[in-house]
């Protein structure tokens, strides 16, 4: 995995979780739905900048909602 930077002061960012233990927010290409899943989805997690904040949301394999 490639180190993310910060825009605003290029500081590394550290990858984080959405709150009650989840591991980042899943999301769906509409055109992925089908009958019994939507194979067209990723994970998307924040990272933040521990310097001066800055916080840029990042999806895990964003190939796979094509």
């Amino acid at each position: 995995m490639s180190i993310k930077r910060c825009d605003k002061c290029e500081e590394e960012l550290i990858k984080c979780y959405v709150d009650q233990g989840f591991k980042g927010i899943l999301v769906k290409n509409h055109e992925g739905d089908k009958m019994f899943g939507n194979k067209k989805n990723t994970r998307v997690n924040p990272y933040i900048c521990g310097n001066c904040g800055y916080t840029v949301w990042y999806a895990d394999e964003p190939t796979k909602i094509r």
